[in-house]
């Protein structure tokens, strides 16, 4: 087949609506075929004196030449001419793509049931979708033909002269033993134009001939693949191959456990589950391949799996190897202390993509005969399509950068955000995503462009930093605030923390100095809460530490503790805070203060016992 195609092409001019019989265009005959082998010069092979020892009998024993020469019913002198056409052609790979351009022309392959029959040519300048309609059409006319399962023995294919344009005709033979068939049409394949002949450096006549029996030959093919016994043999060769496959992939489940490590803890880094989903691929892909293209109207598919099998195998293969590097040294890094600050799991999957990205490249470019520098190009030029398809995961790819440049979010970090209702430490950091495990044990994602485009809040300084903030006031009824007396500041002067200030205080007999801090029985609250607090082994001296009066409310006197705590651990910090506000509410009635609070059920109910024992003294 390779031959056929490397010898022909032929450029199609013309429509190819059926033409019957009774409506035949005016044909000439076609030229004298020795006439035609005539146009092909050859000084240099003229005979020597020896006709033994001359280049053409040599030639003559050569079977490449011998078969192109009863091929095509050709002279050794024009067969020697193809040859030579042949393999220049084949070195500047006209044959082995669908389309391409050489030189100013450029060129599209007619196929039938997948496979090439020729390339057809027109000039660089003109249009290619004329170009695509005429092959379109020719290979419209070609599947015509084979699906009215049309013997190829029944009809001739040959070259005629129509308005002083070289075409090809296929028409019912007119021999006698065939005379009642019942084709009654006759098809104008195509034109042999000059851009064909420059294409392939061949005077029109003897490309004309040669074009002729290779679409005679391809018809033929596409004839033989579609007939009963064909299609049964082929599906008994498919039937074996698919017994073989599932016999492979049986036995490489069954190696399985061998392969692959037992205990889960155990890391294999060349031999996962993965690379065995790989290997059945690599034993199904061609396997297939062998079975739809050896049907006719799978061929492309067939062909298309077996030539790009070991690509595909290989690309994905490669990428799971280094995938699993690059998974190994994430947990590596995300295990030490001094790397957790780093998000590498970031720059690790913006890897991933250019990897990926770089092999499905490498299989596209593959799969069409196009260089990579080619399928580069045409994704460069299609960037602004691909900024909108993607602008998400743009936005997300951009955000995920930036918060890794300037380490706003790290793992660990506890982060609140309300919009995505997310409060907990971060689990994970990607490209597109950050995973919240937040204190119910739940998961939360949030888009990685949000951290950028949106406020939350980072605990980590205050982890760092070893304080956490106690910010909480008791609210006191104010009308149980008054001046200390006497008989009250002896009372204090009993009490730790503040007791020994009190008892110098009472010993200067200060008359009731307005300015001091033990005039009132809040202000002496407010110092005693303040000894507490420096006495307490679990509160920090700073950055800062204030025991101080908000302003009065409806509800009473805010009484606010604003000191750190040393201890950043969540459940040691409430204990902690909780130990502080028990401390307090139970002391502040040796203040002569009482905590406000709204009238409950139990209130309401001592009033009305109160009342009623009034009422029963009072009888």
């Amino acid at each position: 087949m390779s031959i056929i195609i490397g010898l022909v092409t032929c450029l199609f001019c013309i429509g190819l609506s059926p033409i019957t019989l009774g409506q035949a265009p005016n044909i000439s005959p076609s030229p004298n075929p020795e006439e035609s082998e005539n146009i092909l010069p050859s000084p240099s092979l003229s005979p020597l004196n020896n006709p033994e020892n001359s280049p053409l009998k040599q030639a003559e024993k050569d079977p490449e030449i011998q078969e192109l020469m009863e091929r095509f019913n050709i002279e050794v002198e024009a067969a020697i001419k193809l040859k030579d056409k042949k393999s220049e052609l084949d070195a500047l790979g006209l044959f082995s793509l669908s389309s391409g351009q050489l030189g100013n022309l450029q060129y599209q392959a007619i196929k039938l049931d997948g496979r090439i029959v020729m390339p057809v040519a027109t000039s660089i300048d003109e249009d290619n979708n004329l170009l695509r309609l005429r092959v379109k059409t020719i290979e419209n006319t070609l599947d015509e033909i084979v699906k009215r399962n049309i013997n190829p023995h029944d009809i001739d294919v040959y070259p005629s002269i129509l308005n002083r344009e070289t075409v090809l005709v296929i028409s019912p033979k007119t021999e006698l033993e065939i005379v009642e068939t019942e084709i009654k049409q006759t098809w104008l394949v195509l034109t042999v134009t000059s851009a064909d002949s420059r294409l392939y450096g061949i005077p029109i006549p003897v490309l004309a001939k040669i074009s002729s029996s290779v679409v005679h030959e391809a018809l033929e093919e596409a004839w033989q693949a579609r007939q009963p016994h064909s299609l049964l043999r082929q599906g008994v060769i498919s039937f074996g191959i698919l017994i073989l496959m599932i016999t492979a992939s049986w036995l490489l489940l069954a190696s399985q456990k061998y392969l692959v490590p037992r205990k889960k803890h155990k890391i294999s880094m060349f031999w996962n589950r993965k690379l065995l989903l790989v290997g059945h691929a690599i034993i199904w892909f061609p396997g297939m391949g062998f079975i739809l293209r050896d049907f006719p109207d799978s061929y492309e598919i067939g062909r298309w799996l077996l030539e790009n099998t070991f690509t595909v195998s290989a690309s994905i293969i490669s990428f799971l190897l280094i995938s699993r590097i690059l998974d190994i040294f994430v947990k590596f890094g995300e295990a030490q202390e001094k790397l957790k600050s780093i998000p590498i799991r970031v720059f690790v999957q913006l890897f991933y993509i250019l990897v990926a990205s770089l092999f499905i490249l490498i299989i596209i470019a593959n799969s069409i005969n196009q260089p990579l520098t080619n399928i580069l190009a045409t994704v460069g030029a299609g960037s602004a399509i691909l900024m909108l398809i993607f602008k998400d995961s743009i936005m997300g790819f951009t955000a995920g950068l930036q918060l890794a440049a300037n380490r706003m979010i790290a793992l660990g970090d506890w982060i609140e955000m309300p919009k995505y209702g997310a409060d907990g430490f971060v689990d994970e950091v990607n490209l597109f995503t950050v995973k919240v495990l937040n204190w119910d044990n739940t998961i939360t994602s949030i888009p990685t462009y949000a951290l950028i485009s949106d406020s939350f809040k980072n605990w980590r300084i205050m982890f760092e930093s070893g304080g956490r903030k106690i910010q909480r006031a008791v609210y006191i009824d104010m009308t149980s605030i008054k001046f200390c007396d006497q008989e009250m500041l002896e009372e204090f002067s009993t009490m730790k923390y503040i007791g020994e200030d009190i008892k110098q205080h009472l010993s200067n007999n200060n008359p009731e100095p307005i300015n001091e801090k033990f005039l009132t029985n809040i202000g002496v609250f407010r110092a005693y809460v303040m000894a507490y607090l420096e006495a307490h082994p679990k509160v920090s001296s700073g950055p800062y530490f204030l025991v101080r009066q908000l302003h009065p409310t409806a509800q009473g006197l805010p009484i606010e503790v604003y000191v750190y705590c040393n201890d950043t651990a969540w459940s040691h910090y409430e204990e902690i805070q909780s130990g502080i506000f028990d401390h307090v509410l139970c002391v502040i009635p040796q203040f002569h203060l009482r905590v406000f609070q709204s009238p409950s059920s139990y209130d309401l109910n001592a009033i009305r016992m109160r009342d009623d024992s009034t009422e029963t003294s009072l009888d």
